[in-house]
């Protein structure tokens, strides 16, 4: 279910303040070091259309929209405590691009185990909290350990929402049907990739998409997921852990880890 709930907590973002299509790609590499430390490279694009919107409902909070500037510095400085406590912001460049509107961030962390990865977009200047989920529940956490023969290996563990489903509750499994209609139609064009690039040698990993020495957790084109009518039929129909794995197996456009704990073993550069 970590695709919905990715889709779901992003919905909740563009419906309280971006109600225009193609609102958001966002991008998050986090490269971790045999010690532990590293670095993360964030990129957030916001459409023109959408920005204007956020700075509106900024507006319209009392913050007279001033804080709404994805191009700011200031900004990206902020973020880096929304990544965790040993976290500090080392530098970063404006995007303009034909799509839209961003920054690319460059932040720094000395301990892995600190750090803390949100699957939803954080929204310069403006807190969105709407859904009844713990936030801190959505987050991907780490942990750093060391196997016999001296390899490092990273333990990511993954949220998990637990949605409605056919056989635990068919009246919020309709609930759920209207929620994804919804989302559909404003999520036009999002798209979402978190990935892990241990700095040394990779030697195993239990996800099942890598390339080089880059570990995939997430990638989503919401557009191909959302629009596959007969995926979103069988992850409503699902009743087991079992069943939602199946639906979201091979799915075009979408790749995520399904077991709740990723591990990365690599031998570190020297």
């Amino acid at each position: 279910m970590r695709s919905l709930a990715l889709a779901l907590s992003l919905a909740l973002f563009c419906a309280a303040g971006i109600a225009s299509s193609a609102c958001f790609q966002m991008t998050t590499v986090v490269s971790v070091k045999g010690d532990g430390s590293g670095t993360i490279d964030h990129s957030l694009i916001v459409t023109k259309a959408a920005l204007a919107q956020l700075r509106n409902f900024g507006a319209l909070g009392g913050g007279r929209g001033q804080k709404i500037d994805l191009t700011s510095e200031e900004q990206a400085r902020t973020l880096a405590a929304t990544f965790g406590p040993a976290v500090t912001y080392v530098s970063s460049t404006p995007v303009d691009t034909p799509l839209g509107t961003g920054r690319r961030s460059i932040y720094a962390f000395t301990d892995v185990s600190q750090i803390r990865i949100s699957q939803q977009p954080q929204a310069p200047g403006i807190s969105i909290r709407t859904s009844t989920i713990d936030p801190r529940r959505g987050e991907i956490t780490c942990a750093l350990t060391r196997s016999p023969n001296g390899n490092a290996v990273l333990h990511i563990n993954l949220p998990e929402l637990n949605l409605p489903t056919a056989a635990s509750d068919a009246s919020a499994g309709q609930g759920l049907g209207q929620q994804l209609a919804l989302i559909r139609s404003m999520l036009a064009g999002a798209q979402v990739s978190i990935v892990v690039e241990p700095v040394g040698q990779l030697v195993a990993t239990n996800s099942p998409y890598v390339e080089g020495s880059r570990v995939t957790l997430l990638e989503a084109n919401v557009d191909q997921v959302l629009g596959n009518d007969a995926v979103l039929a069988r992850l409503q129909a699902a009743s087991t852990p079992e069943d939602t794995k199946a639906a979201l197996k091979d799915v075009p456009g979408l790749k995520v880890a399904l077991d709740r704990e990723v591990t990365i073993e690599f031998t570190p550069a020297k």
